[in-house]
């Protein structure tokens, strides 16, 4: 049986966050991802603790997520950590400073680890790793012209690996360079929640966003202390064909899950839904479910219409399809 689970994130104030859990509870949810940013995590973390205890409470799986932590992770927040140590971003091959905390930064690794800490106080059981990436740039045709990270400490880790200084032109060992890097943050941190207790989830972004620096998906999958893999192939901001996009990702998902026995999940995009093709969401779920896939979740509630910035065009009718799908597969 499938399960459904939805981004919860924008509302810190508990009893209004209660009265919804309890309302997408009766539709027949059954996992809840809550975003846990810097600014949570440095002012509402007794909050927190009070809505994952809530949640868990009405029967929830809660899955916390470091939104856009370092800017390293996806999600619309700003990172605390860059403002104050901005020595610790990455460096493109032009010399620019970047948006992003390199993936090499001690400094930010502990930090990482004082959230994942704090995640095991608020209650959670599970980590959302939540698309881990390099600096992204805008517009996306400027990579690979312009790549990064190139700090000082990626150019010596770069020598040691290669035996040779680290190109200003990107080339496949640049590419080969960032996938170890990613890697191995994410071995560190998931090896240390599995060691507090918690499972770790991963979200891969699909294949063509290769900028990100992920191309690996398997060596990832493979990590022991993963226990849950899965994507979001948001067809509508990839301007592609739903069954196609859906489809490919589920694929590839489900086939590394069944290698590496794991859990296996998938995102359907419930923002920016343009007016017009709401219900292509119900394509979306009826690929996922085809494939195999074990968990199917939406981001984020009500079509998102709390977000202006990424707002569907008419969030009521997302969110109404949504519904429905979910009470006539419950019932």
């Amino acid at each position: 049986m499938v399960k459904y689970g939805f981004s919860y994130f924008g509302n810190r104030i508990p009893k209004y966050v209660k009265k919804d859990l309890l309302d997408f509870k009766k539709i027949g949810f059954e996992i809840v991802l809550h975003t846990f940013s810097e600014n949570d995590f440095l002012f509402y973390k007794d909050t927190m603790k009070r809505i994952v205890s809530d949640s868990k409470e009405l029967g929830y799986e809660v899955w916390l997520d470091p939104w856009g932590y370092g800017g390293i992770f996806g999600g619309e927040a700003f990172s605390g950590f860059l403002q104050n140590n901005i020595e610790e971003s990455q460096i493109s091959n032009k010399e620019e400073r970047l948006g992003s905390v390199c993936l090499n930064s001690e400094k930010f690794r502990n930090y990482m680890k004082e959230w994942i800490k704090s995640c095991k106080a608020i209650g959670a059981d599970k980590i959302f790793w939540d698309e881990p990436h390099f600096y992204i740039f805008e517009p996306y045709n400027r990579y690979p012209e312009e790549f990064s990270c190139r700090c000082d400490t990626c150019k010596k880790n770069f020598y040691k690996i290669f035996n040779y200084e680290m190109p200003t032109k990107f080339n496949e060992d640049i590419k080969t360079y960032r996938n170890i890097v990613i890697n191995d943050f994410l071995k560190e941190m998931t090896n240390f929640a599995k060691g507090l207790g918690i499972d770790n989830i991963i979200c891969f972004v699909p294949e063509e966003a290769y900028e990100t620096g992920i191309n690996n998906y398997e060596q990832i999958s493979s990590l022991k202390t993963i226990s849950n893999i899965g994507s979001d192939p948001y067809w509508y901001g990839w301007n592609k064909n739903v069954q196609e996009f859906v489809g490919k990702s589920c694929n590839e998902i489900k086939s590394l899950s069944i290698k590496y026995n794991k859990d296996s999940h998938m995102w359907i995009q419930s923002f920016k839904v343009p007016e017009g093709r709401e219900n292509e969401i119900e394509d979306a779920v009826i690929k996922i479910k085809e494939s195999g896939i074990e968990n199917i979740l939406f981001w984020g509630i009500r079509g998102c219409e709390h977000i202006s910035s990424i707002s569907s065009d008419n969030p009521e009718k997302v969110w109404n399809i949504i519904t429905q799908i979910i009470k006539k597969d419950k019932n």
